[in-house]
């Protein structure tokens, strides 16, 4: 039904965005991967998804048509809705999930939230075949980039205050699925870990994308 929408960004956070097109605000749902394209933007363009349910319709936004062909695909695997596919484009980025899914890397699939051993094992089954034309459009070199390369968090203890960066973060986990509790202890965790060791002066900077995704990756 709706292909793109085009206007002005007045609302956006690492789950939504708000788009104001010709005096009309559309709520979306997006994926980290296209919040970070998204953050000092003011006049943009989203490619769209809506879904359709009984009780409820669902729009969500990508920044490329990549992200969305790669959710669409997602969402086509029986078990896989659309919180699991948008969990999947933060949990990892766009590039990873596709060559996680054409190498058959079940472990680095089951990094998403909703994802067990059953699941990954049927998104490689399902996918890999189909996936090989999505990870050219990503322009992906499975050649010369591993599975799930991620940056190592670096340890060390931390506050035990929640800075906005972390409150921010916690928001997010609540709204891809998670129980309040349970998204706190994970960002807290993971909070400590990036920010390091914690002395007298300013708050360290810790990036929220950054945050988010090894947040959602921390169990």
């Amino acid at each position: 039904m709706y292909y793109q929408l085009r206007g002005q960004l007045i609302e956006l956070n690492p789950t939504a965005a708000v788009l104001d097109v010709a005096g009309v605000g559309y709520d979306l749902r997006i994926p980290l991967s296209t919040y970070e394209r998204l953050k000092g933007k003011k006049d943009v363009c989203l490619f769209t998804h809506l879904h359709v349910r009984e009780d409820e319709l669902r729009l969500f936004g990508f920044f490329t048509t990549g992200e969305r062909d790669l959710f669409r695909l997602l969402l086509s695997v029986t078990g896989v809705g659309p919180s699991t596919a948008l969990a999947s484009l933060c949990a990892l980025t766009p590039e990873d999930v596709a060559r996680a899914i054409s190498a058959g890397d079940h472990k680095t699939l089951q990094k998403i939230k909703g994802v067990g051993r059953k699941l990954a094992e049927r998104l490689v089954v399902e996918l890999r075949d189909r996936v090989g034309a999505l990870l050219v459009l990503l322009g992906v070199d499975e050649s010369r980039l591993p599975a799930g390369a991620q940056r190592p968090p670096q340890a060390g203890p931390g506050k035990t205050e929640r800075p906005k960066v972390a409150l921010d973060a916690v928001g997010a986990l609540v709204a891809l699925g998670f129980d309040r509790k349970s998204a706190e202890e994970r960002v807290d965790t993971v909070y400590r870990q990036l920010a390091g060791p914690q002395t007298a002066g300013p708050t360290p900077a810790v990036d929220l994308e950054q945050l988010i995704k090894a947040s959602l990756r921390s169990s």
